[in-house]
């Protein structure tokens, strides 16, 4: 039987009509169990509810301030060196264009010295390796699925607010689907490996993919081994764990008696900061050589991981722009999970008036070529909390 193009224009709208109702009943059953929750909850005591929201975010506020002001990480032994972060910025845009490279052409062997980017200052460099690892790809398929419901009990906070929110969660679990592309996992370019008779370079490269925001943002965090009562973003920590192979099989051939530099942009830098504790605790012979540059980076673990890494990896540098949101994530208090930097702080402000161009690694590489990068305090007038 043959159908016409009415026919089909016909049945497709029906079908659009009929999905975008069940949506809508799903949303008017949603709203409705959330304003009766709300009315079990509080009745009409509107006010009282915001006042014990404010206190809570204004407690949160307090907390946050005091652990970024108890925290004592062990200072670098050797001073910041800005020819060498000139070099390392340059490599994190060597990182992005090896990645890209290698999406477009499949025959594309990871060499840096091909890349538009690539300078004569490494040409005393020898890449002597390329990391490669797996990245979530998403087909153009779509499924209805489920919204899973964890089976761990919720932590309770102190603001009435996110408590009912999740109890809101549970109860309407079970009306409420959400459409997801399959997955896949493809092999992609994650960084580079230089070594010269001077030193050791090893760069991570920063995020590319909305996948890998997605995953960056997740703030639920996994146990740091090794480290008592340390805790580490656990997306962070899956993407290193797919690259720590790669990295212990590099670092047992490099010369321990140069430096060795552990640098990254963006996801690159909370990659790098996991892979420099690493390297550092199972080859004990780099230990003093390691050198952690890190750009425009997201938080990676908690105090009690910040404290040890900065024991372990003294030489650390965190370089960032005041005007980049990225450094910002997660926040210090979240739930009952803690995050804070790593590193001497080393900062600069560009203000481009949007998050991309605030964070790209050209304008972390334009502001350290100009040495605007500073270990000092900056003067603001003051008009905010104290």
């Amino acid at each position: 039987m043959k159908f016409g193009r009415r026919q089909i224009l016909l049945a497709g709208l029906t079908f659009g009509v009929a999905a975008i109702g069940t949506r809508n009943y799903h949303r008017w059953q949603t709203k409705r169990k959330l304003e009766a929750l709300a009315r079990q909850r509080y009745g009409t005591d509107l006010q009282g509810l915001l006042q014990k929201t404010f206190d809570a975010d204004e407690k949160q506020i307090e907390q946050g301030k005091k652990i970024q002001a108890s925290l004592k990480l062990t200072p670098p032994k050797i001073p910041y060196e800005r020819d060498m972060s000139k070099l390392l910025i340059q490599c994190s845009k060597l990182g992005t264009q090896q990645y890209l490279a290698g999406k477009v052409n499949p025959s594309f062997n990871g060499s840096i010295k091909s890349l538009p980017a690539y300078t004569p200052a490494l040409n005393s460099y020898t890449q002597i390796a390329s990391f490669k690892g797996l990245e979530d790809a998403r087909s153009s398929e779509t499924v209805e699925v489920d919204v899973p419901q964890s089976d761990q009990p919720q932590t309770a906070t102190k603001d009435p607010v996110e408590n009912d929110l999740d109890t809101a969660q549970k109860e309407i679990g079970d009306t409420v689907t959400q459409t997801v592309k399959i997955q896949q996992l493809i092999p992609v370019y994650f960084g580079f490996v230089l070594s010269s008779k001077t030193a050791n370079i090893i760069i991570f490269r920063g995020t590319q993919r909305t996948t890998e925001w997605i995953r960056d943002i997740l703030l639920f965090q996994k146990d740091y081994e090794g480290f008592a009562n340390s805790k580490i973003h656990s997306g962070f920590a899956k993407i290193y764990q797919r690259l720590a192979q790669q990295t212990h099989d590099i670092a047992s051939k490099l010369n321990p008696s140069v430096p060795c530099y552990i640098s990254g942009h963006s996801l690159g830098s909370a990659l790098a900061t996991l892979a420099a504790v690493d390297i550092a605790q199972k080859f004990p012979k780099l230990r003093e050589q390691i050198r952690l540059y890190t750009y425009g980076g997201p938080r990676v673990g908690n105090p009690n991981f910040a404290q040890m890494h900065s024991q372990i990896v003294p030489n650390s540098y965190r370089i960032f722009n005041l005007a980049d949101t990225i450094p910002l994530s997660p926040p210090t208090v979240f739930r009952k999970d803690l995050y804070v930097h790593v590193g001497q702080n080393w900062s600069f402000l560009a203000q481009y008036g949007d998050i991309l161009p605030n964070h790209a690694v050209d304008t972390y590489r334009a502001a350290i070529n100009k040495q605007v990068e500073t270990d000092g305090k900056r003067i603001f007038p003051n008009a905010g909390l104290m």
